[in-house]
């Protein structure tokens, strides 16, 4: 009996040492656990964002910017330059942080701006006219030409008439023509905002795509006017 008890006691004091030393190591363990915060997550925790994300924003913010109407845009002009000089500030300081096809992407992104905003002095100082206006804007959309109309089920099909004369007239357009066919995708987009909610997700992803073909070519448009100027 005694020699069973001594045993025991003895099977429990090693196992009481090795749980003490698996205690240790897990602290030791612990201890050795570092974690190395960069600078530039450092810098993410502060601001709350990074500049990918500063970027992102840009893009968004400049997108939302394009399609509104002449008349909302030109009444908030001063606040849309002061906000577009910040979002550029913020990304500026951390430019080095980009990646080179985000550099790039910047870059054009200012140049993309720089466009919109002299086209909008440009038609504060010499308005279009009602009724020209009225002519662009049957030859733009056909039958959609009562923008205010347009029902949801019929957004997509207004958008590619849209495109359509756009890809077959474009090449033939002045400045002043763009201003015109600009200020009538601005009123597409504001009833397309509003009956946005009732579109289908194969409506909405159609109209993006047409969206953004119209920007890719009024900026290349834009291009070759500026280039056009420099000539001469």
């Amino acid at each position: 009996m005694f020699y069973k008890t001594m045993k025991f006691a003895a099977a429990l004091i090693v196992g009481l040492f090795l749980w003490g030393c698996e205690g240790n190591r897990t602290a030791e363990n612990t201890e050795e656990i570092t974690v190395d915060v960069p600078a530039d997550t450092a810098r993410v925790e502060r601001t709350g964002r990074t500049v990918d994300e500063r970027l992102e924003s840009l893009r968004g913010w400049m997108n939302e910017k394009v399609e509104r109407g002449d008349t909302a845009i030109q009444r908030e002009m001063p606040q849309i330059k002061e906000d577009f000089r910040q979002r550029s500030a913020e990304i500026e300081k951390n430019l080095d942080s980009l990646s080179a096809d985000s550099k790039v992407e910047y870059n054009r992104m200012k140049q993309r701006y720089e466009r919109w905003e002299n086209r909008q002095e440009r038609r504060q100082n010499t308005p279009l006219d009602a009724a020209e206006l009225g002519q662009w804007q049957e030859q733009l959309l056909r039958e959609f030409d009562d923008i205010e109309t347009i029902e949801p089920q019929s957004m997509r099909e207004a958008y590619l008439t849209f495109m359509g004369v756009v890809r077959a007239k474009r090449k033939n357009w002045t400045q002043s023509d763009w201003d015109y066919v600009d200020n009538v995708y601005g009123r597409l987009n504001q009833r397309r905002r509003q009956v946005e909610g009732q579109m289908s997700n194969s409506d909405r992803l159609k109209v993006r795509a047409l969206q953004a073909e119209y920007l890719t070519l009024e900026g290349a448009a834009d291009t070759q006017s500026m280039m056009r100027n420099m000539r001469n």
